[in-house]
């Protein structure tokens, strides 16, 4: 009987609460994606979770002390978000004192790219990679890894509390700056990872960049990471390095070819 009515319990919270949850929530197109997508964390929250991570990031790092890096990065990040599909956000880069060959994106358009990556790059290269991270941002990838874990805090808090667990639902379902920043700097999956190529790549071909700057960059931070670079820096967090170098060698032909206009 106790467990029949526990599980009645959870049931019901669930139903509740989910309903409560997705109660905003609607499908909206999305351009960089060319795809319809279940959405509800908007634009003004997701700046807001970006911010309060951002400040957590620089107080455990520190801003490269170069101006002219800084202003390479924004001169660079700025082309690159002129022609972004997503207009609905501030963007902001960064270039983090960091040896490491790294370049993360946080929600609402955060952008850090690591001053070793950054000195290893020519300007094709690094608007690939800045254009990478937006790629990511204007797909709401990040946003979506954001709502898929909130998800299932909250379904996770329902079954706790179902069981007789002695925690407030509030708290589990409470998404934490750390919890974030982990999830903008572990990496995404394949899918993102090859989505998030092809726009960038896109991106910096349409700021007037070499598209090619996409691959030599990819070899060239196999180069410099060496023999393990498939578990060190740029490759532990954007994987694929292989494949994708051999998706964006079919893509960019594709995305360069002159369009045949045919007079009537």
């Amino acid at each position: 009987m106790g467990k029949a009515k526990s599980f009645k319990f959870s049931s019901t919270c669930l139903l509740i609460i989910t309903s409560l949850f997705f109660a905003g929530c609607a499908t909206v197109y999305n351009p960089a994606t060319d795809k319809r997508e279940l959405i509800f964390i908007d634009s003004a929250s997701e700046t807001a979770i970006g911010k309060s991570v951002q400040e957590e990031v620089l107080i455990q790092k520190k801003l490269a002390p170069e101006p002219l890096l800084q202003e390479r990065a924004r001169r660079i990040g700025k082309r690159i978000t002129a022609v972004s599909d997503r207009q609905d956000v501030e963007y902001n880069f960064y270039v983090l004192e960091d040896k490491e060959l790294n370049a993360m994106a946080l929600p609402g358009g955060f952008i850090y790219v690591n001053s070793g990556l950054i000195n290893i790059l020519n300007d094709d290269q690094l608007a690939y990679v800045i254009g990478h991270e937006v790629g990511h941002v204007a797909a709401r990838h990040i946003t979506k890894k954001i709502q898929a874990n909130l998800t299932y805090q909250l379904i996770l808090a329902v079954a706790l509390t179902g069981a007789g667990a002695e925690r407030p639902i509030t708290q589990s379902v409470a998404l934490g700056v750390d919890t974030v920043y982990q999830l903008a700097s572990l990496g995404y999956s394949r899918k993102d990872e090859y989505e998030a190529d092809k726009i960038g790549t896109k991106y910096a071909y349409l700021a007037g960049f070499d598209p090619y700057g996409a691959l030599t960059a990819l070899e060239k931070i196999k180069q410099e990471e060496g023999p393990d670079w498939k578990v060190l820096g740029y490759f532990r967090s954007h994987p694929y390095a292989d494949e994708r170098i051999a998706a964006l060698n079919k893509y960019i032909p594709e995305l360069t070819r002159p369009k045949i206009t045919i007079d009537k």
